[in-house]
């Protein structure tokens, strides 16, 4: 994927504004519209930017700020919409992980997020042997 650099920085720039509870930066990063979709660990789906960002508001009004450390990312897609699946390692008292997979378009020139969805990771989960079947 040729864009990988300008889809690391802009993927990059989601984390950013989450640890900094820059809700006019995720509102700058997102497409404001009801297309977009955020299914945040633990969380129904929620639709439109309008309770995207009402659930942003609310976890920056929290008593700590997540802290990530990611890991894992992988950049898949084309120059119109791409994907970008990511390890979120959750740093702080709400310490563990999850596996994310944040969407993105291209709006005039420029990546916006359509999507984010996280789901916790399974610790130790081995997949090496499979059940037999016949």
């Amino acid at each position: 994927m040729d864009n990988s650099s300008e889809l690391e920085a802009v993927n990059s720039s989601f984390y950013a504004h989450f640890e900094a509870a820059n809700i006019q930066g995720m509102s700058d990063l997102w497409v404001n519209s009801n297309e977009v979709w955020c299914t945040h660990p633990g969380w129904p789906t929620i639709f439109g930017w309008d309770q995207i960002r009402v659930s942003f508001e609310q976890i920056f009004s929290g008593p700590e700020l997540p802290q990530f450390l990611t890991s894992n990312v992988r950049f898949h897609g084309n120059d119109q919409a791409a994907w970008v699946f990511v390890e979120e390692n959750l740093l702080g008292s709400s310490l563990s992980a999850v596996a994310a997979v944040n969407v993105f378009k291209r709006v005039a020139g420029t990546w916006k997020m359509v999507g984010h969805q996280a789901a916790p990771l399974i610790p130790d989960l081995d997949l090496t042997s499979g059940p037999e079947t016949n």
